[in-house]
């Protein structure tokens, strides 16, 4: 299965001369696509797996193997070399620069892990100016069709209705609409959506709780309350889509307000969970402070319409990722909502400044009120995804309707 992160993580503009490092969930398909690169090479032998006692036990016994196999591999062109869950073992930050130092033009790096090489990346960085760091999401619609022949290479169209329904009408919803409905049900984590099995979903989403619940917290932090932080992502659930109330969680729970902070950090950390924060620059009486949770498995919930939203969540999430990593600016996902309870599922921010407003619908209703009065505000457009509608829709004020469909394998 391809990837879209493939389409630009190897961009010789960008990323020649640089290390790569590629974080995202677990089993989100990090070690498959750095296989799947290799094999694309033609170069045999360059992935080393750091959870393999030999890989280590090998360098141990010779600190230049690494450099040796390059010099075996070397003909002209950078050795391409996969260096998997290195930061597990200690002083990986050395190892990695005195390889980089003495072999960067004869190699190209890419350094996979999930959790911890995230974290550790972010603390205390000697390996600053080596590399480059891009995320890998789950599953989007265009991954799900094999397509990315439509996929948005930059937010220009966004910010014109007119321009982006016009190439959303030569997208048939038809063409894509069995593979969002798989997407929704089995979510986008390869093995459960390949194998399309609702008993295998189930065992594995139990599995995999339990790995980031009891494992990886353990592995992570000093966290000794396992069965506070398994009570925790037993209620986030349902918090879905909403502002998020530490103290109404604090009551929930049983725990100190610190407490719950640094577990909801920790399960972050993890890419269980991410936050998207309110948007309030030229936004009277605005909610400034809580954030929304949203799963990066969608899956687990149950109700049609939150399960939409968080989907939709994570496809913004994964675009915004995409325009930043290739150097088009700086762009995240927030949501929009005043004290008149006006809200709107999510705004894309470019560069500290409001692009466009999403919200999610499973059904064809009325163009949001919400939509109209902040997008007016705002001078941007509002578009309101739709899961069950067959053809864009234009209303006043920039405002339009989209089907779910084809506008997600613009997103990508």
């Amino acid at each position: 299965m391809k990837r879209i992160v493939g389409q630009y993580i190897f961009d010789p503009e960008i990323t020649a001369g640089k290390m790569i490092f590629l974080t995202g969930p677990r089993q989100v398909g990090k070690t498959t696509f750095a296989l799947n690169w290799l094999a694309t090479t033609g170069v045999e032998g360059t992935y080393f797996n750091w959870d393999d006692p030999s890989v280590r036990s090998e360098y141990t016994r010779n600190p230049l193997y690494f450099r040796n196999r390059i010099e075996d591999n070397y003909r002209g062109n950078p050795v391409p070399m996969v260096f998997d869950e290195i930061h597990k073992h200690r002083g990986w930050k050395n190892i990695l620069k005195a390889i980089y130092d003495t072999n960067r033009e004869k190699l190209q790096l890419l350094v996979t892990g999930s959790a911890r090489l995230g974290l550790y990346r972010k603390s205390g960085d000697s390996l600053v100016g080596r590399y480059f760091a891009y995320q890998m999401h789950p599953l989007g619609l265009p991954e799900a069709v094999d397509d990315f022949s439509r996929v948005l290479k930059d937010d220009r169209i966004l910010f014109n209705g007119t321009s982006l329904v016009n190439v959303l009408r030569k997208i048939d919803p038809a063409s894509s609409r069995d593979a969002l409905d798989r997407l929704l049900r089995f979510g986008g984590f390869p093995e459960p959506f390949l194998k399309a099995s609702p008993r295998f979903h189930r065992r594995w989403q139990e599995e995999y709780k339990t790995l980031i619940t009891k494992e990886e917290v353990r592995d992570l932090s000093r966290i000794t309350d396992l069965k506070g932080i398994e009570h925790l992502v037993e209620i986030l659930p349902a918090k879905v889509g909403s502002p998020l109330s530490i103290n109404s969680l604090r009551e929930d729970i049983g725990t100190h307000h610190s407490t719950l902070v640094n577990w909801l950090e920790i399960l972050k950390e993890l890419y269980l969970i991410f936050t998207i924060r309110p948007w309030h620059k030229n936004v009277q009486r605005s909610i400034r402070k809580e954030p929304k949770l949203f799963f990066f498995d969608w899956s687990i919930l149950t109700d049609e319409g939150k399960r939409f939203e968080n989907f939709l969540a994570v496809s913004l999430l994964r675009m915004a990722t995409r325009f930043t990593e290739t150097g088009l600016g700086n762009f995240e996902i927030g949501y929009v909502r005043d004290k008149e309870k006006r809200e709107v599922d999510f705004i894309l921010i470019k560069d500290k400044k409001p692009l466009a407003l999403f919200e999610a619908k499973t059904a064809d209703s009325e163009i949001g009120r919400a939509g109209k009065y902040f997008g007016s505000k705002l001078k941007i457009p509002f578009y309101q995804i739709v899961y069950h509608l067959e053809a864009p829709e234009e209303y006043p004020g920039d405002c339009w309707k989209l089907p779910a469909a084809p506008f997600l394998i613009l997103v990508g």
